[in-house]
């Protein structure tokens, strides 16, 4: 023993050597907070804390033995030595005397070792954080018996604790077998579905080991899961769209791929249709008055008052609307181009079938504005043939016009053995008008001529102009007697007319010729026409005014 500490444990003869063979330090804290060592380790941890540094550990040694002698028990606790990296552990043994007998052990590898068991766990954890969203553990019952602190799926961690794992599952029948919560071998990655507390969907990855205990027995899985509900729904909605994409190109093609309106619109609403299964589609284009210009439908027919009923409402918004009507359930959409409505699309379904699906409604969102500019086209399409088909100063058909649909009109006569009546007008003293009261004058009475013919026949009756002051209607299924009813009324209508808006020296009047049409002759319509125009001249010769048959139909009678 050295001669610095015999000279301090003189103050202590009664302690003197009692702690030689104690391997940790030993010292005596005496009243006025002075340390003295009570063996050789002790020496060192004196002088520190007799020296310069009695700052740093004394103040919280003195409180402990303040703490001690007050409770009249001992008192423990591990102290950092200042000044060095070691960590002694300090039992307060009260004296009698008011003394503190200090008995100390390093247990620098004690501290060092909960040191990094605590920093290991919270490697541990934040590397968890980082890699999953959540860890769990289940026993051999397939219950939760461990969840992270932040719970799971919106759950608390107190929610799942002691509840089975298979209460996640959205759907049981889609989970694989074994249950990624109950394996016993190692998965990694594996993809199910399951319902947050909020009963929402989420898409989880779960990778897992088995729990064997110190036997080889199966008691449970441990593992971690990664929500990717987000990366999911991202591909979902990208192959959605991808597949939108696909049928939107299939119908426009559909569209184009067509040579005439009317076959464009039925292979589109057929493609559509199909493409959505639904069990009817209509398609219809509109003019800028709302008058309807081409109607297509695939699928089951939909009655025409429903039809009305359904297609009116939806130029009110540009959204895709639904409803129920009858036993039918809708999806619909009005078309436009540049903020004009031009026609509308509608889906239909029966009220057994699946109801119309947000992606339908995409669907026909996206397509309207490609309706929308083919609506424009066949529109502009039927304004062009409008044009060229009517006169242009009296709007009733022109000659090629009347000539082509007379030709149509009179096959489908020969196919249900029908017939009708071809009256061929020539007005009479029109040149005089033209002469005397001039151009403008002339131009108001064939306005005045086309509207008489256009309102005393029927709406699927022909009316035209063929050139000049010449006319001619077709009057369908009309025999003699109807045909002679009918010119006579277009003579008094113009004798009314003329009385009220042309001078009393103005002789107006009309020449008609007859040429009746039965299925069984192979007429043709130049034929007809010249049959007409010849009874017309007959007419005219008898002193104008005047109407006259054809010679076949004469030679008939």
């Amino acid at each position: 023993m050295s001669a610095k500490l015999n000279k301090k444990l003189d103050l202590v003869p009664a302690l003197s050597g009692a702690f030689d063979c104690y391997q940790g330090p030993v010292l005596r804290l005496d009243a006025d907070a002075r340390v003295q060592p009570l063996n050789a380790p002790g020496e060192e941890i004196a002088d520190i804390l007799n020296g310069e540094s009695e700052l740093v550990m004394l103040p919280s040694l003195v409180q402990l033995a303040v703490k001690a002698r007050t409770e009249g028990r001992a008192r423990s606790r591990t102290f950092s030595i200042p000044g060095t990296d070691r960590q002694i552990e300090f039992i307060l043994l009260p004296q009698d005397d008011g003394t503190q007998l200090l008995i100390g052990r390093d247990a620098t590898l004690e501290v060092n070792i909960r040191s990094a068991l605590a920093e290991s766990r919270s490697r541990f954890k934040d590397l968890v954080d980082v890699a999953a969203d959540f860890a769990w553990e289940t026993d051999r019952n397939g219950c939760i018996s461990y969840i992270s602190g932040s719970g799971a799926l919106g759950y608390a961690p107190e929610e799942l604790l002691g509840k089975p794992a298979a209460m996640l599952f959205l759907d049981p029948k889609t989970v694989p077998s074994p249950s990624p919560f109950e394996v016993e071998t190692t998965i990694r990655n594996v993809e199910v579905w399951v319902s947050s507390r909020q009963g929402d969907s989420a898409c989880v990855l779960i990778s897992a080991i088995p729990v064997i205990d110190a036997e080889g027995r199966w008691q449970g899985a441990r593992g971690i899961g990664i929500d990717v509900t987000p990366e999911r729904m991202r591909q979902g909605e990208l192959a959605a769209l991808k597949t939108r994409e696909r049928l939107v190109a299939y119908i426009v093609d559909a569209l184009r791929n067509e040579v005439t309106p009317s076959e464009m619109l039925h292979a589109a609403a057929a493609a559509l249709g199909r493409a959505t299964s639904s069990s009817s589609c209509t398609i219809q284009v509109t003019s800028t008055t709302g008058e309807a210009l081409e109607f297509a439908n695939f699928g089951a027919a939909i009655d025409p008052e429903i039809l009305d009923s359904v297609i009116t409402p939806l130029h009110d918004t540009d959204q895709p609307t639904d409803g129920k009507i009858g036993r039918s359930q809708y999806l619909g959409i009005a078309t436009g181009y540049r903020g004009s409505t031009n026609g509308a699309v509608l889906l239909w379904r029966s009220e057994r079938e699946a109801a119309f699906s947000e992606e339908d409604r995409i669907l026909l969102k996206a397509l309207e504005p490609q309706f929308g500019i083919v609506f424009r086209q066949i529109s502009d399409q039927h304004i062009l043939e409008h044009l060229s088909r009517t006169d242009e100063l009296t709007g009733v058909f022109n000659r090629r016009a009347f000539m082509e649909d007379l030709t149509r009109e009179m096959t489908r006569y020969e196919r249900y053995d029908d017939g009708g009546a071809l009256l061929f007008v020539d007005l009479d003293n029109f040149k005089p008008i033209n002469d005397t009261l001039g151009h403008e004058k002339g131009d108001e009475v064939l306005l005045a001529v086309s509207t008489i013919l256009a309102k005393s026949t029927r709406t699927y009756d022909l009316v035209c102009r063929l050139g000049g002051d010449e006319f001619a209607a077709w009057i369908e299924s009309a025999d003699e007697d109807i045909a002679q009813a009918r010119a006579e009324r277009f003579i008094a209508a113009l004798a009314e007319w003329r009385d009220k808006n042309l001078p009393d020296s103005a002789d107006l009047g009309m020449s008609i010729g007859i040429a009746m049409f039965h299925a069984g002759r192979k007429e043709t319509v130049e034929s007809l026409i010249a049959k007409a125009d010849a009874a017309m001249y007959d007419a005219k010769h008898s002193g104008k005014n005047r109407i006259a048959f054809a010679a076949e139909a004469a030679r008939d009678e």
